[in-house]
């Protein structure tokens, strides 16, 4: 990926994943933009990489529209992982699921053990994860280790 290409990909998910860490929320622009410079900064060299670019997107956006389905994940969240799957081939895909298996489990282990460093209080109640740092992490992570797979 050309480095304009991978500034644009890390910068956008930096932003979306700060948004969600901020507010719960990542806005609409966010993921348009990532969506929009993935296939204008990193358009795809032949057919075959489109396709398996396209491929990709719709094996996570539909994976992502079942499990907002499920009311495991938010909407914002949905949008942000079809629209960086938009940069990756479908060969890179199991690299950006591990890594976003892994941070996901961090995140989620880290969220419990606040949750029961608070106390009893806490104990009960629904506690919030910004997944969009997950996702954001498993991007940089594909970015850095894409070559070395």
């Amino acid at each position: 990926m050309a480095p304009l290409a991978t500034l644009a990909f890390c910068a956008l998910l930096a932003a979306a994943a700060a948004s969600d860490l901020a507010r719960f929320r990542i806005p609409n622009a966010l993921t348009g933009a990532l969506a929009a410079a993935g296939l204008l900064l990193a358009f795809p060299a032949s057919g075959g990489e489109a396709l398996a670019r396209a491929a990709s997107f719709a094996v996570v956006g539909a994976a992502a529209l079942g499990l907002y389905g499920a009311r495991a994940l938010g909407g914002g969240d949905v949008k942000l992982l079809a629209a960086t799957a938009l940069w990756i081939p479908l060969s890179g895909l199991p690299l950006f699921l591990e890594a976003l298996a892994f941070a996901g489990g961090l995140q989620a282990l880290c969220a419990l053990g606040a949750r029961r460093l608070a106390g009893p209080s806490l104990a009960v109640r629904h506690v919030r994860m910004p997944y969009g740092l997950s996702i954001a992490a498993a991007g940089f992570a594909w970015v850095a280790l894409r070559g070395l797979s």
